[in-house]
């Protein structure tokens, strides 16, 4: 059985921006009554508190759980409260893209299945990809592109 989890470090770092986006966005309301020029305040106080809120929703939205065990795949969501299951027999293709770029390499797993859905996990943000990618090899080498 393979569970592919969000990694730690990729929660952090993105909480760590939120909860200063939302910090920025407290402290402009609370200095903004006691300042003469307002202008800057403003535009922290409209840019950081929306930029802060929609990166939240995106990730609590986004955020998934990948289980493999015997051909059955399964996907939590845990902020939407849903769970989608399906077979190997569902899986249309797959396939690995790696990109170079400056800060090393970018590597992303995608799954199309029949129904037209469309699954990714990327190597930066999940654990257990090593062993997702491996197990697509040996068990649907037919169905990659």
């Amino acid at each position: 059985m393979i569970i592919s989890k969000p990694k730690v470090g990729t929660l952090f770092s993105v909480g760590l921006f939120i909860a200063m986006a939302l910090g920025l966005f407290v402290y402009g309301l609370v200095q903004i009554q006691s300042v003469t020029d307002r202008t800057w305040w403003y535009v922290l106080v409209y840019t950081s508190g929306p930029v802060g809120l929609l990166v939240l929703m995106k990730i609590l939205i986004t955020l998934k759980v990948f289980k493999i065990s015997k051909e059955r795949f399964e996907i939590r969501f845990p902020f939407k409260f849903q769970k989608y299951t399906f077979t190997g027999k569902e899986i249309d293709h797959w396939f690995h893209t790696s990109i170079k770029t400056y800060g090393g390499l970018y590597e992303e797993l995608n799954i199309v299945l029949t129904s037209g859905r469309k699954l990714a996990l990327s190597k930066q943000e999940n654990t257990e990809y090593d062993r997702t990618l491996t197990y697509m090899k040996k068990k649907f080498k037919r169905l990659q592109k």
